[in-house]
């Protein structure tokens, strides 16, 4: 499959668009050799995905009290809905990024205009599809969840939400475009105040007019709206090589379906595992149990944006990479996954151990005493998790789509039924673990398909070094054990320290194969 992806059309390349290309360098492979310039492109990743938390800590115990835990639980819901039909690209955005990436290496300008326009195409139909499906089944969803509030408030929120999937759609294949040419930092302008109006628009309504759920929805459908035209604007501008090429192009047909056939299996399933479970609870328990549940995980899925940073940096680099058979990329794939976990487990280890103090903090006592045990669980879920976005990204980038996909296959059945018997045993708390059996699953699967790729597995160095980590992270959740704040809090510094110690050990000297430019 690999060889189909990234055999290039061996076509001259016109004398106007060198200076196009020249603009727009090859920096998939440059990235390869710079660690600076992927630490700077990941920091604009972070600023323009973590920032709008900083607003979410403020807006969001406002939005529980202001619209109540039912309200608040269908707002939750229709979130993830709308994420989930936003993937009706079917894995056409991730697949152009990683063909623009080889193009614009590879300086093929004539290719980058169809490709493009014909990715953008598909991707605005099967929006079109999506939203209608989406405003279709409004009524039926709405049903399945118990204790509503409003029947026909939940509804018409829904239908507004379906308008704006289109646009979602294509916001991915124009974001993906930007990706490609590692335009970060202009991604990221674009990001900040859309991450903010997601939960800045809901806050302002509800202080301005009152828990209208529909007028939050309306306001998160026109930011949507915006925030694609904007990047529609910007993609124009970063990519010259668009200019008089945009065209229909059916042998593009092929290429992208083929990476992108198989991403939506992973698409369509990842993304309905990652929500099932709330509605799951829904269905079992009530709408107010969502809430004590998205909450805590809500927080904890915020880290994606630390490995989403990463690995929005990493997949042209990967493609680029393997493309032309550079054997560096398992040098910068092991040093990703270090970097992700020396810096996600303090931060990990805190949500765990301060679990309680934080929720009591942040909502109020009911809060911290549903949820509390239930973010325990997430943290500790969610640092493995992040680890497995670097061999998810490589296995991307080297063009092996159908190996994950299958593996979201057999692990949708297993989590889903998982979930159902041990909600049915333990509540709020058997979901918990039924999530955290998947992270489990899934990561040491994710790593065991990318080893296969290896002709050894690591050095000593590498050995010692997952020896530590291991040894590290179990250390660190065992505080737990301490019965007060004072000793955890103890605890955690020692493990902060500790977790520093190792990264100066591991990144004291270069990688083989990593120097700096």
């Amino acid at each position: 499959m690999a060889d189909e992806l990234y055999r290039p059309h061996h076509a001259a390349t016109p004398r106007g668009s060198a200076g196009a290309a020249d603009r727009i360098k090859p920096l998939a492979a440059s990235l390869a050799f710079a660690p600076l310039k992927l630490a700077r492109h990941t920091l604009f990743n972070l600023i323009g995905l973590g920032a709008p938390l900083l607003v979410a800590l403020v807006s969001i115990p406002v939005l529980v009290h202001g619209l109540g835990p039912e309200r608040f639980g269908l707002l939750t819901l229709i979130w993830a809905v709308t994420s989930y039909f936003g993937l009706f690209d079917l894995g056409l955005g991730r697949a152009l990024t990683q063909q623009l990436a080889i193009s614009l290496d590879q300086r093929l300008d004539e290719q980058i205009g169809p490709m493009s326009a014909t990715a953008l195409a598909l991707m605005g139909a099967l929006g079109l599809a999506g939203g209608l499906l989406m405003m279709v089944l409004a009524p039926w969803g709405v049903d399945l969840i118990r204790a509503l509030p409003d029947r026909q408030e939940a509804i018409n929120a829904t239908l507004v939400m379906g308008l704006a999937i289109p646009f979602i759609v294509l916001t991915a294949g124009l974001r993906g475009m930007l990706e490609a040419c590692h335009a970060f930092e202009v991604l990221n302008y674009i990001r900040l105040p859309m991450g903010i109006w997601t939960f800045a628009g809901p806050w302002l309504v509800l202080v301005l007019h009152g828990p209208d759920l529909l007028l939050i929805t309306a306001v998160l459908a026109m930011g949507r709206v915006l925030a694609c035209v904007v990047h529609a604007w910007f993609a124009w501008r970063a990519l010259p090589q668009l200019r008089g090429r945009l065209a229909w192009q059916q042998a593009w047909l092929r290429p992208l379906a083929v990476s992108g056939g198989w991403l939506t299996l992973s698409n369509v399933i990842s993304p309905f595992m990652g929500y099932v479970d709330r509605f799951v609870i829904g269905a079992s328990l009530s709408a107010a149990a969502v809430a004590f549940y998205a909450t805590p995980q809500e927080i904890v899925t915020k880290l994606w944006i630390v490995p989403g940073a990463v690995t929005a940096v990493l997949l042209p680099a990967f493609a680029a990479q393997v493309a032309k058979q550079d054997g560096t990329a398992w040098a910068l794939f092991d040093r990703a996954v270090a970097a992700l976990f020396l810096v996600l487990l303090p931060i990990t280890a805190a949500l765990c151990l301060f679990a309680h103090q934080l929720l009591d903090w942040w909502i109020g006592p009911e809060f911290a005493l549903q949820s509390g045990p239930i973010l325990q669980v997430f943290a500790f879920g969610i640092l493995i998790n992040c680890l497995a976005h670097v061999p998810l990204t490589w296995l991307h980038g080297a063009g092996h789509f159908r190996a994950p996909a299958l593996l979201h296959c057999l692990e949708l059945p297993l989590f889903v039924l998982a979930l159902w018997l041990l909600i049915e045993r333990m509540g709020l708390m058997g979901a918990a673990l039924a999530w955290l059996l998947r992270m489990v699953f899934d990561s040491a699967a994710m790593f065991a398909l990318c080893l296969m790729q290896r002709d050894a597995w690591g050095n000593l160095r590498q050995k010692r070094g997952l020896f530590a980590a291991a040894l590290l992270t179990a250390l660190a959740f065992a505080g737990l054990a301490l019965p007060s704040t004072v000793g955890r809090a103890g605890w955690f510094v020692a493990v902060s320290v500790a977790a520093a110690l190792l990264a100066w050990q591991m990144f004291r000297q270069p990688e083989p194969g990593l120097v700096k430019q």
